[in-house]
């Protein structure tokens, strides 16, 4: 009896924390047979997708690991925040990227100019001789992605600008369509730094949707509310995916109402460290998730690192802690 009871509370303490599900890709974006084609022809390669959303502190780190290529979105910020102020060296990125046996970058993608997303980029350059950066193309004088560019061209790493409809070959049959921001956002907020005004820095995050076979997963960045209904108003049912990235670390400036109908994510991870000073993920935004039927919620502050695999079918999700 004593068994059955541990073996319970156990059942009972991975669903309530999110960790530990598996799940079907029939409910992502396109044509039933489309989606049954390509995941068959993924499954018949031989290829695998696994997607780590690394335990990074309060910063986004998202490792992508195909038959053929190793991605990088984003890379978590420099230093840890100890109550409200930047205190010592974050090392946890290149701890996890240890544990996933990384050795080489392929492709660093930087979602936008904010510390806690791209505060280790030159030394992800340098250590693990990245051979594409990829990034908006917006100027910043932020201090790290200056730093970022430098090493880049130091290294002769090419550098590759992305804007929403470009569609990026991650390998081994996974690609990344970017949907944000657009031509005329990116032709907008360089006018406006340029006049030396500070447009919003968190819409301006390259968002885009990594698909392998008939299995998809949303990466939004730090990307709010406006953006996501504009995204939601032009792409509609494309955006549809099972897992979704929870923008912006769960904050309620993000996951919209229009952004999660036309998702329609079974399940969602969110990026956020232990007791930040930003009381990241927030009550509402986990309450809009309730309000959507999402049940699944994944999180690196609680679970650890995120780990999701999938076959281009299925998928699979576990967690590190």
């Amino acid at each position: 009896m004593s068994s059955f009871i541990c073996c319970l509370l156990l059942a009972c303490t991975l669903f309530l924390t999110g960790c530990g599900g598996q799940g079907t890709s029939g409910s992502a974006g396109g044509s039933g047979a489309g989606q049954e084609a390509k995941a068959a022809e993924a499954k018949a390669a031989g290829n695998s997708l696994t997607v780590k959303v690394l335990d990074v502190g309060q910063g986004d780190a998202i490792l992508i690991q195909t038959g053929s290529q190793t991605i990088l979105v984003d890379t978590g910020d420099d230093k840890y925040y100890e109550d409200g102020k930047k205190g010592k060296v974050n090392n946890q990125l290149f701890e996890e990227l240890q544990k996933a046996n990384v050795t080489a970058i392929d492709k660093l993608v930087l979602t936008h100019a904010h510390a806690d997303h791209i505060g280790k980029a030159a030394q992800v350059i340098e250590k693990y001789g990245v051979k594409e950066l990829v990034y908006n193309g917006i100027p910043s004088t932020n201090k790290y992605f200056v730093n970022a560019l430098k090493a880049a061209k130091a290294q002769g790493t090419k550098q590759v600008k992305v804007k929403a409809g470009d569609v990026l070959d991650f390998g081994s049959g996974v690609t990344y369509e970017v949907f944000s921001p657009t031509a005329q956002q990116i032709k907008d907020d360089t006018a406006a730094i340029k006049a030396g005004e500070k447009p919003e820095i968190n819409d301006q995050s390259v968002v885009g949707r990594l698909s392998f076979g008939s299995f998809a997963m949303l990466l939004t960045g730090d990307a709010e509310s406006p953006v996501e209904k504009q995204m939601a108003a032009s792409y509609g049912s494309k955006l549809q995916c099972q897992i979704l990235k929870s923008g912006h670390h769960g904050s309620k400036s993000s996951s919209s109402k229009e952004l999660l109908q036309a998702v329609k994510p079974e399940a969602v991870v969110i990026s956020a460290g232990a007791n930040n000073q930003y009381g990241h993920p927030h009550d509402v935004t986990l309450n809009k998730y309730k309000k959507q039927g999402i049940k699944q919620i994944y999180r690196t502050d609680q679970n650890g690192t995120v780990t999701i695999a999938s076959d281009g079918k299925g998928y699979s999700v576990s967690c590190g802690k």
